[in-house]
């Protein structure tokens, strides 16, 4: 998986895990993986989550303003 951090391409590092897969990266200081694991639902796909120093990040939600 290519990672972009600030318009520049980042060096990663990939792993099957027994859910899905794992892609390791550094951001600064700080350890970053993002989990890539199937939804179980052929309509919703890939679900894609972010760690970063072994924390989740949680999930943006938008709204319309208007």
């Amino acid at each position: 998986m290519e990672v972009w951090v600030n318009g520049n391409k980042i060096d990663t590092a990939g792993e099957f895990v027994a859910d899905g897969t794992e892609t390791h990266f550094e951001v600064g200081r700080h350890v970053c993986k993002i989990r890539a694991t199937s939804s179980g639902r052929k309509k919703t796909g890939v679900v894609h989550d972010l760690y970063v120093d072994g924390e989740p990040i949680p999930l943006m939600t938008f709204s319309k303003t208007r």
